[in-house]
């Protein structure tokens, strides 16, 4: 295996299911790209630098443990 170096292209894909995949991608639209088939979600990142995509990846993150409280938030409201 290569060693990354900072100025090097990468690209992340992420993979997860989700009962509530739907509203969770709509949390998502302005962070990154993704697919949603039935439940699952792919959220793909890609940069030119290893600095940009981590911070991509913490903004992703950020966001769907945003998403997944919020969510939480209306179903113990009901």
């Amino acid at each position: 295996m290569t060693t990354q170096r900072k100025n090097n292209r990468a690209s992340i894909l992420f993979r997860a299911t989700h009962q509530d995949a739907e509203s969770i991608c709509a949390g998502m639209v302005t962070e990154s790209e993704f697919n949603l088939i039935g439940n699952r979600i792919e959220f793909s990142i890609s940069s030119g630098n290893i600095s940009d995509i981590r911070a991509r990846w913490n903004s992703l993150m950020r966001g769907i443990i945003a998403s997944e409280q919020a969510l939480k938030a209306i179903r113990d409201s009901r």
